[in-house]
């Protein structure tokens, strides 16, 4: 149900909006036509008048649309100049060619004094209406750059998720630093780990050694040096429990040390895919006529 509303409703709208468009349309065509019929009949001082209304945007009678707008100056400036009120003409002239630097009378109906005019006119105001037209190009561009900076960024925001990690308190009472990473103190971390991994390294050496030497002794004693025998096992036998107590005092230190620094949970930002936009998408614009309807598509 609320769905049928909206449509009709929004269909509603877009009738309403080409039916405003229509009227406006109508009127402003109505308006010119009589201004025009003026100008035609050759009574230029009541075209002059008429065009001067209907161009003056506090007139309930004023042009709207910026086409009608543009054809009742250039008929205005006409009227003027058959009246000879140069200065006036000059000032529609110059007005129209600002808003619309590609402006050209149509000579089939506008005499060659207007033709003339609007090319003196133009080749004048040449420069301003090149630096009107490379203000709106920069204008443009900027609008285009900031448009795309704000797709990219409105992108990334929509690519990354925001995800709490909770840490363990069993992860953090593990040895070789993996507390340490967990907290996010990677050098701390690396550091209890390569030197709990040598130590361990070097007590299950030594100790491998030890046991080789007495099992080697055991099975031919006279072919060892006891002296000498007795000196290689305890060096190994001491190397082996040294290292392993000295593992065992650096481990139960990181173990302390990460539970006293734990972090119950951080917030990391990952990466997440976007879905592909769809090739063909609905555009809607504005018209003097009315609305536009079309696609818009990549291929």
């Amino acid at each position: 149900m609320t769905s049928s509303r909206t449509t009709s409703a929004a269909a509603a709208l877009a009738i309403a909006i080409c039916f405003c468009a229509n009227v406006a349309r109508a009127d402003d065509a109505n308006e010119l036509e009589l201004a025009k019929n003026q100008y035609d009949a050759g009574r230029y001082a009541e075209g002059a008048a008429r065009f001067r209304e209907i161009l003056n945007t506090n007139s309930p009678n004023a042009l709207k649309s910026p086409t009608a707008i543009e054809r009742g100056r250039a008929y205005y400036a006409a009227c003027l100049i058959a009246l000879g009120r140069s200065d006036e003409a000059i000032d529609q002239i110059e007005r129209l060619l600002r808003a619309n630097p590609l402006y050209k009378p149509d000579p089939v109906v506008f005499p060659e004094e207007v033709i003339k005019r609007f090319q003196e006119v133009r080749g004048r105001l040449t420069s301003e209406i090149l630096a009107a037209d490379r203000a709106r190009n920069d204008a443009r561009t900027r609008l285009e750059n900031q448009q795309k900076a704000y797709i990219a960024q409105l992108q990334r925001l929509a690519g990354e998720e925001s995800v709490v990690v909770r840490h363990s308190r069993w992860i953090a009472a593990l040895p070789f630093g993996v507390g340490q990473f967990q907290n996010g103190q990677e050098g701390m971390g690396y550091a209890f780990l390569v030197t709990e991994g040598l130590l361990a390294g070097t007590s299950i050496a030594a100790g491998a050694i030890h046991m080789q030497l007495v099992s080697d002794y055991a099975r031919a004693p006279a072919s060892f040096n006891y002296d000498d025998f007795l000196s290689r096992k305890n060096t190994w036998r001491d190397v082996s429990v040294y290292s392993t107590s000295v593992f065992a005092v650096l481990a139960i230190t990181g173990v302390v040390q990460a539970e006293l620094a734990f972090v119950p949970e951080v917030r990391e930002v990952r990466t997440r895919p976007l879905p592909t936009p769809p090739p063909v998408l609905p555009t809607v614009g504005a018209v003097d006529s009315g609305l536009m309807l079309g696609v818009y598509g990549k291929f």
